[in-house]
């Protein structure tokens, strides 16, 4: 008899050894949780500093792009308002030009002659002026639609 009773309190002990070891790990559970848990909270804050960093990076980076599109679009308007003084002073030129050698004509016919090709300067330097103006504006407008699409997609980007 003693075999039977030494294999069941064999078994026994090993039983009771396995609840102690299962007992001391549901006991070190709550520490474990706890600890996960403080792991979380950490991360979570992290995350939400991160967050407001790149909110701020964010919000930089738009200003800064504001005040580049702001400035290339000045840019823009004085080389357009440049270029179109040019081209009224070179139209001036010419016509000053036409005109000295109409007065400069002794022959009525080739005064005549001169006065149709002035005339001709005239409504070429007219059309020349509204379409390079035209031009310009086209090229503002595009520019200025550009602009105000990328401004407005960065701006709706921003939670």
């Amino acid at each position: 008899m003693s075999g039977p009773r030494t294999t069941r309190e064999a078994l026994i002990a090993e039983v009771l050894g396995d609840l102690d070891g299962l007992l001391a790990r549901v006991e070190a559970l709550p520490a474990l949780v706890d600890d996960a848990e403080g792991k979380l909270s950490g991360t979570v804050a992290a995350l939400d500093d991160a967050g407001d960093k790149f909110r701020l990076a964010v919000t930089a980076f738009t200003e800064q792009a504001k005040a580049d599109l702001a400035e290339y679009l000045d840019l823009k308007t004085a080389q357009a308002a440049q270029t179109a003084a040019k081209t009224v002073e070179e139209q001036r030129a010419a016509l000053q030009e036409a005109a000295r050698m109409a007065f400069r004509s002794e022959a009525s016919d080739k005064a005549a002659s001169l006065g149709i090709a002035l005339g001709e300067a005239a409504k070429e330097f007219r059309r020349s002026m509204w379409s390079r103006l035209m031009e310009h504006a086209i090229t503002a407008l595009i520019a200025s639609g550009f602009t105000a699409g990328l401004v407005y997609a960065i701006v709706r980007g921003i939670p």
